[in-house]
């Protein structure tokens, strides 16, 4: 009877180890009218450079612990398109995004490019 009351109570004193848990990814995706694209390089803080295609087929990306992402992007030739980034370790890249949303509307049509960098401390 003493040897369980010392394992009960050794086992509520024992420290609890959780499992590590994975980095929060950078998630972008595109929504709206079917026909957008993006093609973007990724540099992940630990590893080499790769390249990510979003179109119709897929319509976002998500990867961990990123320090930049190099994108070029064609919106709809049917109607408005709108890229939406979140990380937490890329400053939001579009010049009109609001505080609380990383986002920017693509007008019909549109072609352009952004680099998403490391956010400063």
């Amino acid at each position: 009877m003493k040897s369980h009351l010392l394992l009960a109570a050794s086992l509520v004193a024992a420290p609890v180890f959780a499992a590590d848990s994975a980095p929060t990814p950078t998630v972008m995706t595109v929504t709206g009218e079917a026909g957008a694209s993006m093609q973007c390089h990724v540099f992940p803080k630990n590893g080499d450079e790769y390249v990510r295609f979003i179109d119709s087929g897929r319509t976002s990306m998500s990867a961990p612990m990123l320090r930049k992402l190099d994108c070029e992007y064609k919106g709809s030739p049917h109607g408005p398109s709108t890229i939406t980034i979140n990380s937490p370790t890329l400053a939001c890249p579009f010049k009109d995004a609001s505080a609380d949303a990383c986002a920017i509307t693509l007008r019909k049509g549109a072609v352009g490019s952004f680099e998403a960098k490391e956010k400063r401390n």
